[in-house]
């Protein structure tokens, strides 16, 4: 093997390891913010004095305090999706599921468009369509406005 050769391929390599090194970033970054997220909703479910500054007015604060729960299980089934752990099939089981169960119904009902609407990228418009046709699937439920 040519001298020029060698050093093209060791660049390409250097190169594979570079983007596959700021890709593991990204994910432990998506994670670390997932965390503060986790946290966060745990302490406002938790602190009624907390989850009176954050009630919409048009909820009663047993219900925000459900439906901040359901957040939490969004939100990790939104970070699996974005990690590659629930892809395709996977992801429309974890829909499904969320959306077999009322309380996934009211928070899509009440919050699906919030979420919708803070989508910056492909990760998170995947995750909020399958939801969606989750919950749109659903004899009781008519569309979110998507």
């Amino acid at each position: 093997m040519k001298v020029s050769h060698a050093l093209l391929a060791l660049a390409a390599v250097g190169v594979a390891q570079l983007a596959q090194s700021e890709r593991h970033q990204r994910q432990r970054n998506h994670i670390a913010v997932a965390r503060i997220q986790q946290d966060w909703l745990a302490r406002v479910s938790s602190d009624p004095e907390l989850a009176k500054l954050w009630i919409p007015e048009d909820l009663e604060p047993e219900e925000y305090v459900k439906l901040l729960h359901c957040n939490q299980m969004m939100c990790a089934l939104s970070l699996r999706n974005r990690l590659g752990l629930a892809r395709k099939g996977k992801l429309r089981f974890c829909a499904d599921y969320m959306m077999d169960r009322e309380i996934g119904r009211r928070y899509w009902a009440r919050f699906g468009r919030v979420r919708e609407e803070e989508a910056t990228d492909k990760a998170e418009k995947r995750f909020n369509r399958a939801m969606d046709d989750a919950y749109v699937s659903r004899p009781e439920t008519s569309p979110a406005g998507f």
